[in-house]
């Protein structure tokens, strides 16, 4: 049973209550507090239109055995002392409030969830969009070029690219930044992406976004390496290597690695 469907038969039910507790009463006036954090629950539930007809639907059900009793004179059995009636008065009051903050507490909780969920979805649409967006460029360059026949000179032109490319790389710790494309790896060495892409893939075989996660988690080791983690939590540590998301920094090093952070760090402790 979901959460909607048993608040609608928490309304329902609690009217059919309100209907016998005035028959056998004669009042039910400070009950309908009971009514308020129902309609929190409801506005979180449904729709402005819906809301309105289950308001609609409360009045009704509220004001109808007063009417009714104009007609039919309904016997009450039953009469509360005054003692009985503050009593209750005050229980219902402090039931209501309760309720209300209880609701309200709930309702947060269930909002953060649903922030959270949305964003862990953003998220790894960006993080699908890095793992792809770049390779499939890499891709379609490789493939326009996989055919076409490189001179010896070409060749060695690339091995000189790539040892500029590593060069660069190294040098400003671009893989720090979670932006650096591969675009602008060319604009700086003046080349193009297919050119970067084929030195890569022919001197280096790897692709451009590869060997800045190889640099970002080497780095994130290092920082293990002079404890780092125990200054610091390891979003930071690898936030600082270039990792954008926890989930794509997971993926990276468990692929290199063969570990998770955590189990990486047990067994460096246990050595």
């Amino acid at each position: 049973m979901t959460f909607k469907f048993l608040t609608t038969l928490h309304i329902l039910v609690y009217t059919l209550m309100q209907y016998c507790f005035y028959i056998t009463y004669n009042t039910f006036l400070i009950q309908a507090l009971y009514y308020i954090p129902a309609f929190l629950i409801l506005n979180y539930l449904y729709s402005l239109k819906v809301l309105i007809l289950w308001s609609a639907y409360i009045v009704i059900s509220f004001l109808s055995p007063f009417v009714l009793d104009n007609f039919f004179n309904f016997s009450h059995p039953l009469k509360l002392s005054r003692t009985e009636e503050m009593i209750q008065n005050i229980s219902t009051f402090v039931a209501v409030i309760f309720g209300i903050f209880f609701i309200f507490h709930y309702l947060k909780i269930f909002n953060k969830i649903k922030q959270d969920g949305l964003l862990k979805k953003g998220n790894e649409e960006i993080q699908s969009a890095e793992n792809h967006s770049e390779p499939e460029a890499e891709l379609l360059e490789d493939h326009s070029m996989a055919h076409i026949e490189i001179p010896s000179d070409y060749a060695d032109k690339f091995d000189e690219l790539y040892q500029r490319i590593i060069a660069y790389i190294e040098e400003n710790k671009v893989w720090q930044n979670a932006d650096f494309s591969i675009s602008q790896l060319a604009e700086k060495l003046s080349s193009n992406r297919t050119y970067i892409s084929k030195a890569l893939r022919e001197k280096g075989k790897t692709n451009f976004n590869n060997l800045l996660n190889t640099y970002r988690v080497r780095q994130v080791l290092q920082d293990f390496e002079n404890l780092e983690h125990k200054n610091y939590k390891i979003s930071f540590i690898y936030r600082k290597a270039g990792f954008s998301y926890q989930a794509s920094f997971s993926r990276v090093f468990k692929e290199i690695t063969g570990y998770t952070a955590t189990e990486y760090l047990k067994r460096k402790e246990k050595m």
